[in-house]
């Protein structure tokens, strides 16, 4: 019997292809608040002889979420994995950023986190060897100026998930946090008050990876088996990483270059 995973944001980007690659190894439940690209991601996955379904899923209502946890484990008998995925982008200094945005941001990226943990963790804690993937960004480690509540709302991911972690020792149940940097996908095209000078910056550094949705799918899965708890997408973002903690004054001083670039 296969095991199931749970992934919200699953209609688009990372989270369908996520979806797709999954498939093989686990019935895959779809949530999503897109309801007619959920199910044309569900029809793909049944396409190629795999079981899914799709569920309408909004992140940022709880009761909503309880709500899909129990549609899930009705539908599949049991959960094993949730990948905590869906999330939007956002652009604008702390001073400028709109209180809209700031409440947008957070109870999309950080509260559906928080709300799609608390639904599923009773049954997930059911099962032998269950797991919760957080999906964050590399912008949680090294806050770039001009992104503040976004930065805000995925370090508070990488927060949540060093917590929860330290919560579920026993329990059976792995936590992992996943910080990719920009690859290529269709994140700008969610990005709140952006101003067209940092899009197209962004969205150079997505058209200048090394990587993409698959890739970072492929090392999702990979670090649930191996039960890594931080995954970082490639070489030169764990060594950014790596200057970003043992380093931080560098590593501040190239943030200050990067304004100078952008101004």
């Amino acid at each position: 019997m296969k095991k199931t995973m749970v992934i919200t944001g699953a209609a688009s980007g990372l989270g369908r292809a996520l979806a797709i690659k999954a498939a093989a190894q686990y019935d895959v439940a779809v949530l999503d608040i897109q309801a007619q690209a959920g199910q044309q991601v569900v029809d793909e996955i049944q396409s190629q002889g795999h079981q899914a379904a799709y569920f309408n899923c909004d992140v940022t209502d709880a009761q909503a979420m309880d709500t899909v946890a129990q549609q899930v484990l009705s539908h599949f008998g049991h959960v094993d994995v949730l990948i905590n995925n869906a999330g939007i982008a956002s652009e604008g200094g702390v001073e400028a950023s709109s209180i809209e945005q700031w409440n947008r941001v957070l109870s999309i990226n950080l509260m559906g986190v928080v709300h799609g943990c608390r639904a599923f963790l009773p049954y997930l804690k059911q099962q032998p060897e269950a797991a919760i993937v957080n999906v964050a960004s590399f912008a949680a480690l090294a806050l770039a100026p001009y992104m503040a509540s976004y930065n805000v709302s995925k370090a508070g991911v990488v927060a949540l998930s060093e917590t929860l972690r330290a919560e579920m020792v026993g329990t059976g149940v792995h936590v992992a946090v996943a910080c990719p940097a920009f690859f290529k996908t269709n994140l700008t095209q969610s990005m709140i008050d952006s101003h067209d000078k940092m899009k197209q910056r962004i969205e150079k550094w997505m058209e200048s990876s090394s990587f993409n949705a698959d890739d970072v799918a492929q090392d999702i899965l990979t670090a649930i088996d191996k039960k890594q708890f931080m995954v970082l997408s490639d070489q030169k973002t764990k060594n950014q990483w790596r200057v970003a903690r043992w380093l931080p004054n560098v590593f501040f001083r190239q943030k200050i270059k990067f304004i100078k670039r952008l101004n």
